[in-house]
């Protein structure tokens, strides 16, 4: 990221006008990451620009319809139309990375093809070196701001899992993982309202990933709408505090648009590109941290 790119996206966070999304999103995908970053910390930037913050795990732009056949045409692994009744070259949703066509097999399964954009590894590679060099600057002329907190630390963490969100092949063994480890616990600690997307492998490649089509709502959607109740969360913090503080591996991108909930208040993880591993330290440390917490002795 250039230094002049930086500057204005730390305009958009920090200025009175309304933030713009559509030129965040033009400035890359780092600055699309930092901002969702950003979009969950109302301790750094106004909880108002947060809320604003957050169209960036919704909505993204999209590539026009015909680089759509153009890129299944080129990536999508042998005799891969072949196995579909239809395809919708108009994809219904987008992310930072993908977007997301409706489609039909011949055996009548309702399904989603997700299509990596176009080739970001090598630009958000550059981005991430160059933002890189200007941070150090910072803390060379500015040590002081090495107590604030860990700027290159966190710039890895975003590499290293975007990185992995790039390639779908990732996105299906980070299901399969966590399918694997909610199973070594299930006698005695059960997770029956955690459902995962069933999967294609055979179709699906780095570029193009085939899974069952979920219509339920997020949880987005659902807050959105105040039919997210109480023990709801209760549930999702007991689902997702069994993998960070019990097993060490988690959902690494886990928020509203990553997640949905049926009315049977079963919840659905899908984008399990980034899995994430605690440390036995650092998990029982954080746990600690929110045990004493709730009960007011902090």
């Amino acid at each position: 990221m250039k230094l002049g790119t930086f500057l204005r996206f730390f305009r958009q966070l920090k200025g009175k006008k309304p933030i713009d999304i559509d030129a965040i999103q033009s400035m890359g995908l780092l600055a699309v990451k930092l901002g969702q970053i950003f979009a969950l910390r109302p301790d750094l930037i106004e909880p108002d620009r947060c809320i604003e913050l957050q169209q960036l795990y919704s909505r993204a732009s999209t590539i026009p319809e015909e680089d759509s056949q153009k890129l299944l045409d080129r990536f999508a692994p042998d005799g891969f139309m072949d196995h579909f009744k239809n395809i919708e070259m108009k994809p219904f949703a987008a992310a930072s990375i993908g977007q997301i066509h409706r489609a039909e097999l011949k055996d009548g399964s309702k399904v989603v093809v997700k299509i990596i954009k176009s080739d970001f590894e090598a630009s958000f590679k550059r981005d991430v070196q160059r933002l890189k060099r200007w941070i150090r600057m910072g803390l060379f002329f500015r040590p002081k701001l090495r107590k604030v907190g860990n700027p290159i630390g966190l710039l890895a963490h975003i590499e290293d899992y975007t990185l992995r969100e790039l390639n779908l092949l990732n996105e299906i063994d980070g299901r399969n993982q966590l399918i694997a480890h909610a199973k070594a616990i299930e006698t005695h600690f059960a997770m029956p309202k955690l459902k995962f997307p069933k999967m294609w492998e055979a179709l699906s490649n780095e570029h193009i990933l085939v899974m069952e089509e979920i219509t339920h709502p997020t949880l987005e959607s659902h807050l959105e709408a105040g039919t997210f109740t109480w023990p709801d969360m209760l549930e999702l913090f007991r689902i997702h505090g069994a993998f960070m503080f019990g097993l060490g591996t988690f959902h690494g991108d886990l928020h509203p648009g990553n997640a949905m909930m049926d009315d049977q208040g079963n919840f659905l993880f899908i984008d399990t590109g980034a899995i994430c591993n605690a440390p036995e330290h650092v998990r029982n440390a954080l746990f600690g941290f929110f045990y004493f917490l709730a009960k007011g002795e902090l």
